[in-house]
């Protein structure tokens, strides 16, 4: 086929590089390319088949059957269109081959790198000249930048820069037409730029890339010829079709890209704002929550300072300023407050965002936020910036604010529900404490005429009654401490067990009070029901279970098994007479079997010990009675 070097090693340099400079698309139009020339060279396709597999088998790669097909493909399409001669763009229909093909490589994807570094190898083998670059035009800097280039220093790409009308590309740029010289160096325009490597070249095309319409310059496709060459009407007139297309195509893809950055910006805004709401809402305690919003609110912004005002809740007073949070900017800040307050003032009353400058002390801009509730405006955000264009498009700002309000609002709720219920517990504790004293009152009257009493049968019966009442006592005595709602089994045991050693075990007496019991947790209503079982279960053991003895062991157990508490109380005393049955016990064990089954939804059993002793255990679901009665409010 002759000289198919250039392509082949195209093909096979690309299918190697991958990635940027590589990859399947890149391929494609290179092995389209080399099967559109074969065919206008005259060649068969089995021929061009057959310079490929040469390549590819001395390179050590494995055949490709895409771009085989990719070769079939165009040298069809070009033998189709007759594309034949010893020119590339001999005829009216090469050259329409030429077009298609410069087309396709420039629209075949929106990646815009990529498809610059196809357009410009194929560009160079559609108008057989030995390199071929191009320049895409940046306004900001006014400047023309190397993209993509073929022939050249590929480390010149990215790197070179040209002012508009430096040398021929800078030329082509400013008058928008083509610059064709056979001999570049003896141009007075030309400039040499070592960097670039076109010192090499002798004769120099560089073509405009504009839009029509509107109007606008897109960038300079530049061809460079080592040997000496004229391009003809036709070949110009091609170029100038051409890079219209490309234009386009480059267009598109700017358009494409800068869709793209502008979404994955505002996705990560988003996912910003996201994790900054679970920031916030992570947190009731309003010092915490205004260090935190200080911070964050400058990370989403990116504000210099931050200054955060609340209307007082009881609306009494002026703006209070919750937070600032202003490195090394608290003097202008401070000098401004006044101003910024009226601004605060303004942007609560309209319910929206407000923006001022100021450039006094120091060049400050100020974006004014109102912090909306479901009600009203309860505060604003101040976000300053050096320049307010640096600012965060407002429909992100304004979502933050509005998690800012939210947030603020909940914490200062806490705050006052917290202080409230504060307020609530010491009026509870002193309740419980004047309960007691005043149950102690009595227990301590029934006492004295216990004692004074001259039937023993009425005097055991007041000191029954005091241990019982000495036992709700002891309730509120446990209860008027830190935790008002719920006790343990052992320290209710404890208390009650006291009440009735002191009141019921005469002195020479010896009664052990063993307690022994898990870490089970009562409410408030089941421990006022429990101190009178206990109470009542230790008296039975100790004036009946233990009478006639002078020593003798009272045990005292609980423990949390699936969810219920089972409460024993045991003795090692003479046991239960033979005939004993519950249902016609004395009033103190009826007083108990009601109490069990009322208030506590519980089982109560009363049996003998093998080994000696009287065993009386409740069994009861923990906090059952309490549920039940909720949800009978609910």
């Amino acid at each position: 086929m002759g000289n198919e070097a250039g392509p082949l090693d195209s093909i096979l340099s690309a299918r190697r590089a991958g990635g940027e400079n590589g990859g399947p698309e890149h391929v494609s139009q290179l092995a389209a390319l080399y099967g559109a020339q074969a065919a206008a060279k005259g060649a068969s396709l089995s021929e061009a088949y057959d310079s490929l597999l040469r390549s590819w088998a001395a390179a050590g790669e494995v055949p490709d059957a895409e771009v085989l097909a990719a070769v079939a493909h165009a040298y069809v399409e070009a033998r189709d269109l007759g594309a034949a001669g010893s020119h590339p763009l001999s005829g009216a229909l090469s050259r329409l081959t030429a077009l298609h093909r410069i087309s396709r490589a420039a629209t075949a994807s929106l990646d815009l790198d990529g498809m610059l570094r196809t357009v410009v190898h194929v560009v160079r083998e559609t108008m057989a000249t030995d390199s071929c670059s191009i320049f895409l035009y940046d306004a900001a800097s006014n400047t023309l930048v190397l993209r993509a280039s073929v022939g050249l220093n590929p480390d010149a790409t990215g790197m070179l820069t040209l002012p508009l009308g430096a040398g021929l590309t800078g030329i082509a740029a400013v008058k928008r037409e083509i610059i064709a010289v056979p001999d570049a160096a003896k141009h007075p325009a030309y400039l040499s730029f070592p960097l670039y490597g076109d010192d090499a070249y002798t004769s120099h095309v560089s073509v405009p890339l504009a839009l029509r319409s509107p109007s606008r310059l897109v960038g300079v496709l530049n061809l460079l010829s080592r040997r000496r060459r004229v391009f003809d009407r036709d070949e110009l007139a091609f170029l100038q079709t051409a890079a219209d297309e490309i234009a386009i195509a480059i267009e598109n893809a700017q358009l494409y890209n800068q869709t793209d950055s502008e979404l994955q910006a505002r996705v990560s805004q988003l996912a910003m704002l996201q994790r900054l709401t679970k920031t916030l809402a992570s947190t009731l305690d309003l010092p915490e929550l205004l260090r935190q919003v200080g911070e964050q609110a400058v990370l989403l912004s990116g504000a210099v300072a931050v200054e955060i005002y609340r209307v007082p809740r009881h609306g009494k007073g002026g703006l209070d300023l919750l937070n600032r949070y202003a490195p090394g900017r608290g003097d202008a800040l401070e000098a401004i407050n006044e101003a910024v307050r009226l601004l605060v003032d303004d942007a609560m009353e309209s319910a929206g965002a407000r923006n001022r400058s100021f450039p006094r002390p120091e060049p400050l801009a100020v974006q004014v936020l109102p912090l909306l509730t479901g009600r009203r405006s309860v505060g604003a955000i101040c976000l300053y910036f050096d320049h307010l264009s640096e600012a965060a498009p407002d429909a992100l700002l304004h979502a933050f604010s509005d998690v800012v309000a939210m947030a603020v609002e909940n914490a200062e709720l806490y705050l006052e529900a917290r202080r409230g219920y504060q307020r609530a517990s010491a009026l509870l504790q002193e309740m419980h404490h004047r309960v007691r004293n005043n149950l102690q009152t009595v227990a301590a009257l029934l006492s004295i005429q216990a004692r004074h009493a001259d039937d023993k049968r009425a005097a055991d019966s007041l000191k029954e009654a005091v241990s019982r009442i000495q036992s709700i006592a002891a309730v509120h005595d446990v209860l008027s401490g830190d935790n008002l709602r719920e006790t343990t089994l052992e320290t209710l045991a404890r208390h009650v067990a006291k009440e009735v050693s002191a009141t019921l075990i005469p002195p020479g007496r010896h009664v052990e009070l063993v307690i022994d019991t898990a870490p089970v947790r009562v409410t408030s209503r089941e421990a006022t029901v429990l101190a009178l079982l206990i109470n009542e279960f230790v008296a039975n053991a100790v004036t009946h279970g233990l009478a006639g003895r002078d020593h003798g062991r009272v045990s005292i157990g609980a423990r949390l098994d699936d969810g219920r508490v089972q409460l024993v109380v045991s003795d090692n005393g003479r046991g239960l007479p033979s005939d004993f049955e519950l249902e016609r016990a004395g009033m103190g064990l009826q007083i108990a079997r009601r109490l069990v089954h009322d208030d506590l939804d519980g089982r109560l059993t009363v049996s003998s010990l093998r080994e000696g002793g009287t065993e009386v255990r409740v069994v009861f679901r923990a906090g059952a009675r309490a549920e039940d009665e909720q949800s009978a409010e609910e």
